[in-house]
């Protein structure tokens, strides 16, 4: 049964329902989360992309992450380093 549930909830973010961004080789990406699994982290950029960042147990994890929020990840040309809540620049 679960893994109905989780081919259901898989296509919610399916390639067609999002452009697809691409994680950069270095630097960071940011982003509103959108979902989140044991081991990717959907997200949807500015310009309306989506992205899957994939987790491994080296990637440093600053918060547990939830649909809504924002977020920086930092990459390397090993993968993702960390993944960080985005500073609110509001005041």
């Amino acid at each position: 049964m679960l893994g109905h549930f989780f081919a259901a909830v898989v296509a919610i973010v399916a390639p067609e329902a999002l452009p697809a961004g691409t994680v950069p080789q270095q630097g960071h990406v940011e982003g509103e989360v959108l979902q989140v699994f044991p081991t990717a982290i959907v997200i949807k950029n500015e310009q309306g992309q989506g992205t899957v960042l994939q987790i491994t147990p080296r990637t440093q994890l600053g918060a547990q992450f939830k649909p809504g929020d924002k977020i920086v990840a930092y990459v390397t040309p090993y993968g993702v380093s960390s993944v960080q809540l985005k500073a609110s620049t509001a005041l």
